[in-house]
């Protein structure tokens, strides 16, 4: 198991112990969650700290929250993440701009 697919699988344990998530959420209330944590990363400061992780700023922290939204939601549907990332990394770099 590739290193994303094993931080996508801890993400998506820890979203269910905290109800954050189920396998029976409909496609709605995944959007509304990924929604929620744009909207905190929209309103986060880029230059105050963060109060749950002080190394990084309020911006920051959200960001990541967006990045383990994203890797519970592809875990949820048992896409390989390391691999969707690779391929749609692969594609863009193909992509004339």
């Amino acid at each position: 198991m590739g290193e994303l697919n094993k931080r996508a699988c801890k993400a998506y344990n820890n979203a269910v112990l905290r109800k954050k998530v189920t396998l029976y959420s409909s496609h709605q209330e995944d959007v509304d969650s990924l929604m929620e944590e744009m909207k905190e990363f929209a309103e986060a400061s880029e230059t105050k700290d963060s109060e749950h992780l002080p190394l990084y700023t309020e911006a920051e922290e959200e960001l990541a929250d967006i990045l383990i939204c994203c890797m519970t939601e592809l875990f949820k549907r048992g896409v390989n993440v390391d691999n969707i990332v690779d391929a749609k990394m692969e594609f863009n770099e193909k992509r004339v701009c």
